[in-house]
């Protein structure tokens, strides 16, 4: 029989084991056998379905007042940490899908950094050294506009030494958030939030004023690049950039994704966690097909925009 402490190392380092996905992942959600293929935590993510861009496709199904869709639970992946990260899949939303019809979710996919992956390979989902958000934000009402959006919050780097935030700290010290609890509100961010947490959660929105139609696939392209870090600070140079079918919808190059405080920070965890925080207003139903995931964009050009896309972006 293993001693207490034996087990309680090897316990500890289990997570450590987890597989880590390297270079390009493609997730085509043709079947339910997420773990075979890398995912861990919740692996049953959602209900695999026919009708998908090519083959099968993963649905979210909300029911009236559900907080989660069925199977939603968060479903993670592992990738190597980089600098720079390569998103694509294929989103389709239902005929009159509404979202949460609040000012705030439903929250979707995660990308978490390495310090929160290193410090916990189960790292809560709102308390974080890095998260980046990419989801979509409804209108409140008909007709139920569906908007990009990306954001950022890094909770665990409130710096509250210097006074209760939100509090400008982009001239005293590299040790703050940086988003609008420390830092205060550059070109571009469109949404931002400083509330009492824990510390506090500081947060940073980018929402692009483009419309997703409903009712069939669109193909959704995210690049983001880390800012560089010279002479003991973070410079505004990071890059964020969204296509929504081709056509451009967030395209920013003065991001601030870390402080020298933290200045080799990367990304290094992908989650599925669909989440409406109050509720789904109605029963309603998304879907998700083909995702990739990689560390630099592909060289070709993409496709055009189809009709009835909006194209305008802030």
């Amino acid at each position: 029989m293993r001693s207490p402490t034996k087990l309680a190392l090897i316990l500890a380092l289990f997570p450590l084991l987890l597989p880590v996905t390297s270079h390009a992942f493609t997730e085509s959600f043709e079947n339910n056998s997420f773990a075979s293929r890398g995912w861990y935590d919740n692996t049953n993510q959602g209900t695999i379905v026919s009708g998908g861009q090519s083959g099968n496709c993963l649905q979210w199904n909300w029911a009236a007042g559900a907080v989660t869709p069925t199977n939603g639970a968060s479903s993670r992946l592992a990738i190597t940490p980089t600098d720079t990260l390569y998103l694509s899949f294929y989103v389709k939303f239902q005929s009159g899908w509404q979202g949460s019809q609040k000012t705030y979710h439903p929250h979707l996919m995660y990308i978490l950094s390495d310090l929160d992956y290193n410090a916990n390979h189960y790292s809560p989902l709102a308390n974080n050294y890095l998260q980046t958000y990419v989801e979509f934000l409804s209108d409140i009402g008909n007709p139920y506009g569906v908007h990009p959006q990306i954001a950022l919050q890094d909770e665990k780097r409130v710096n509250t030494s210097y006074g209760t935030p939100p509090n400008n700290l982009s001239a005293t010290t590299e040790n703050r958030s940086v988003n609008y609890c420390n830092t205060p509100v550059y070109s571009g961010v469109n949404g931002q939030t400083c509330f009492a947490d824990n510390p506090y959660y500081s947060s940073n929105i980018w929402l692009s004023s483009a419309t997703v139609p409903t009712g069939g696939w669109h193909h959704v392209e995210v690049y983001m690049a880390m800012n560089s870090v010279t002479n003991g600070k973070g410079n505004n140079d990071g890059i964020m950039q969204e296509w929504i079918d081709g056509t451009p919808v967030i395209n920013q190059a003065n991001i601030l994704y870390r402080t020298a405080q933290d200045a080799t920070k990367k990304w290094a965890e992908f989650v599925l966690a669909p989440y409406i925080g109050d509720g789904s207003p109605i029963a309603q139903s998304m879907w998700i097909d083909e995702l990739t995931i990689q560390p630099t964009k592909p060289g070709n050009a993409a496709p055009s925009a189809p009709a009835g896309l909006s194209t305008t972006y802030k």
